[in-house]
């Protein structure tokens, strides 16, 4: 099984460093809470790279996780539309 500090989450950086702690400590709390249900989704959990699925999930319960995962979706919540990073920022031109 791949430790947790093989997985490299995505996302800004200072997202990831948050990130990281909160994933430490979410795993942690699952495991200590609930082992058995812990092992049968551990690595399906453990696998989850997006900072910002960790940080929408930060006081989120075991329980909550295996719901998303019955209904397939253990990703992150919907969020706000990406910008569009690296493209100009353009006015629209006036029609005289």
């Amino acid at each position: 099984m791949n430790n947790e500090k093989d997985i490299k989450l995505t996302g800004a950086p200072k997202l990831v460093v948050w990130a990281e702690t909160i994933r430490k400590d979410r795993l942690k709390v699952w495991q200590e809470t609930s082992p058995e249900i812990f092992k049968a989704v551990e690595a399906i959990v453990k696998s989850e790279k997006n900072a910002d699925w960790w940080i929408a999930h930060k006081d989120k319960g075991l329980e909550v996780v295996c719901k998303l995962l019955q209904s397939g979706s253990l990703r992150k919540p919907a969020s706000q539309p990406k910008r569009n990073v690296g493209q100009p920022h353009t006015k629209p031109l006036k029609k005289e």
